[in-house]
């Protein structure tokens, strides 16, 4: 039985991804960012690849952290910032996960609760990015606390860059020097803050602690890696032509007729579409790749099928397969035409297509 659509990976190019972030940041330690299912690459299969070369993983939910643990028994496994309450920091407790705490009354609960085995705390500091963590005088008066706390078992310093992937350094430089300097007048605790962006840009924001997540991917967020760093595409997305129409001059092509032909033209219908994962809002000409060769899309996605302008391919046939994105197309090339990320398109790719890991490591 043959696939339509289908997800390829690519354990070696993880690997190379992993070498370009222990180049950049050699004496850093590493928290790979396994969240919302390894950015939809499959988080215990990159747990896999990665094992035994990174120091920890991160997981968003309770439900993922639970998920990896059964897959990765004795892995320092982070959970991010939640909702979190009684049960949850149990669980964490009997699961041997570090927990973020980026309230003050999140760090009053944890010091006040009576756990199985005291936590990893990583100590979450608001540096800029206004989501989660604490201003620096409730930072200040939970570090106190849980550090005094039989239930933590130890604490490190946390913030999150809201503007790495600019390489004007001013902002980030700033926030940086807020989580150090609030960091050291409370003692000595190690300290996270780079994300992929600034691992790539910022050097002096790697501290003790990195925390790559779609730099592992494949995609480089501030596009300023020189050739002999570049990154690997580990995911391709691929699926294949199901029929091809010739369309004569005036036609229109798909729902309302939105891509007109202003000549005789070949149009392949591929076998992919917003059911898959693939962006329904994906303009006229955002390209695919067919027999080595650029296409383009040529009218509205819909549902299960898009359509491509295969004029100046020679020899386009029902089979053929398209790579949607992947190693001769970046998804972060798709995501520019669509308005969008590639961390979207690689986490938006429904569990209908199949997913086709390489066997061995």
């Amino acid at each position: 039985m043959h696939n339509t659509t289908w997800l390829e990976f690519d354990a070696a190019a993880l690997q190379h991804n992993l070498a370009q972030v222990r180049a950049l940041a050699p004496q850093s330690a590493i928290l790979a960012m396994l969240k919302a299912d390894g950015y939809g690459h499959g988080a215990d299969w990159v747990a896999e690849v990665l094992a035994g070369r990174v120091q920890g993983f991160g997981a968003a939910r309770i439900e993922e952290a639970i998920a990896l643990r059964r897959s990765q028994a004795d892995a320092r496994i982070l959970l991010l910032g939640t909702l979190l309450d009684a049960e949850i920091l149990h669980i964490c407790s009997t699961q041997r996960f570090d927990v973020v705490i980026h309230r003050l009354e999140d760090a009053e609960l944890l010091a006040a609760l009576p756990l199985p085995a005291p936590v990893r705390v990583w100590l979450k500091l608001n540096i800029g990015m206004n989501r989660l963590g604490m201003h620096p005088v409730d930072f200040s008066a939970a570090h106190r606390l849980l550090n005094l706390a039989p239930s933590v078992a130890s604490i490190t310093h946390m913030g999150h860059f809201s503007d790495a992937d600019n390489l004007n350094e001013n902002t980030t430089r700033e926030q940086c020097k807020l989580l150090t300097t609030t960091s050291a007048s409370l003692g000595e605790a190690p300290l996270s803050a780079a994300n992929s962006a600034a691992i790539i840009a910022h050097p002096q924001s790697h501290l003790d602690w990195v925390r790559p997540g779609i730099m592992l991917y494949g995609d480089d967020p501030t596009g300023s890696l020189p050739d002999a760093q570049k990154l690997q595409a580990v995911m391709q997305f691929k699926s294949r032509v199901i029929a091809v129409k010739e369309v004569v001059t005036g036609d229109g092509v798909g729902y309302n007729r939105r891509w007109r032909a202003n000549q005789p033209c070949r149009i392949a219908t591929v076998a992919a579409g917003y059911a898959d994962g693939y962006p329904r809002h994906a303009p006229d000409g955002t390209p695919v790749v067919v027999r080595g060769q650029r296409a383009r899309l040529a009218g509205r996605v819909s549902m299960d099928l898009l359509t491509i302008d295969v004029s100046d391919i020679d020899g386009v046939s029902t089979g053929d397969e398209v790579e949607l994105w992947g190693n001769q197309l970046s998804a972060n090339e798709v995501a520019e035409h669509c308005e969008t990320i590639s961390y979207e398109l690689f986490t938006r790719v429904t569990r209908r297509v199949a997913r086709c890991y390489p066997k061995g490591l």
